[in-house]
């Protein structure tokens, strides 16, 4: 029997082959998987250049290009959970609402959208937080700290509510679809791991690599992220893409950032630096 496919009239197996291949491909990654890993990425970015800009320049002002880049993340990923929230809510009839949703407060919409929205809150109010305490109790040099935890864990919430909303997409798909949203779970889960990465420099310096403190640091989350991403995917080599996704970032940072000009604007500076300073060589996750 012989059918047509794209204005082609193919016979047989070859037909429905190519059948098969055009239905696949006609079903596209939704809107909000694309914000989602944007998001994250933008965030995993603006914290890495955040850090070398402390390292480098220390905390000139808020309006930094690497503070802005983070809360675009917020703003783009809790913009996103807000749109799907309020048009299953108010634009969606109520059986179609309530499929694949939970009810918060009222509100229809997937969990990981709940989840990056709250996680977008927390990141904008962690930014008025952090100025005031820098206002009331100085300029810190500590990863570790209030506003910072709070801001962490805004970030948290939107990586994980963009991986929830991906793999609930992902369950619901099949074939070429489902492999490119596998995909796209671990490019998010990668950053992620930049994110988990970040948020453990000061307990992963090199002079505490004899110390047990940084391997219960290690084993406390990096493990968890790329179980998480890589077990609902089914791809051979998901923890190792992930681990890898880190190194690269990591290493691209110890090539690219030194490129840079740059010059302390606070002291006290013990030694001169004329070039942004990288966070250093990445954590052999991948061994």
């Amino acid at each position: 029997m012989n059918t047509t496919v794209a204005g082609r009239t193919l016979p047989g197996l070859a037909a429905d082959y190519a059948g098969a291949r055009a239905e696949s491909y006609a079903q596209s990654i939704p809107w909000y998987a694309w914000t989602s890993v944007l998001a994250t990425a933008c965030i995993s970015a603006g914290l890495y250049w955040d850090i070398s800009w402390h390292l480098s320049i220390g905390r000139d002002t808020f309006w930094t290009p690497a503070h802005l880049l983070i809360q675009f993340g917020a703003v783009l990923g809790g913009g996103a959970a807000a749109t799907l929230i309020f048009s299953k809510t108010f634009f969606t009839p109520g059986a179609a609402a309530k499929e694949s949703s939970v009810r918060v407060l009222g509100f229809w919409g997937p969990l990981g959208a709940f989840l990056s929205a709250w996680g977008a809150a927390a990141m904008l109010i962690s930014a008025p937080f952090d100025n005031w305490w820098h206002n009331n109790y100085g300029l810190d040099v500590k990863i570790i700290s209030p506003p910072h935890q709070l801001l962490g864990v805004g970030i948290e919430s939107i990586s994980f509510g963009g991986i929830i909303l991906i793999a609930g997409y992902m369950n619901r798909a099949d074939g070429a679809l489902r492999r490119r949203l596998s995909l796209l779970l671990l490019t998010i889960g990668g950053c992620v791991t930049v994110n988990s990465m970040v948020g453990r420099l000061q307990f992963t310096d090199r002079a505490l690599m004899h110390s047990a403190l940084m391997y219960l640091w290690l084993a406390i989350g990096p493990p968890f992220v790329l179980e998480a991403v890589a077990r609902p995917t089914g791809l051979k080599w998901a923890r190792t893409i992930v681990a890898a996704f880190y190194t690269v970032v990591f290493t691209l940072g110890v090539w690219i950032f030194p490129l840079f000009a740059a010059e302390p604007k606070l002291g006290p500076v013990y030694q001169r630096i004329t070039h942004m300073v990288p966070l250093g060589f990445p954590i052999l996750l991948l061994a």
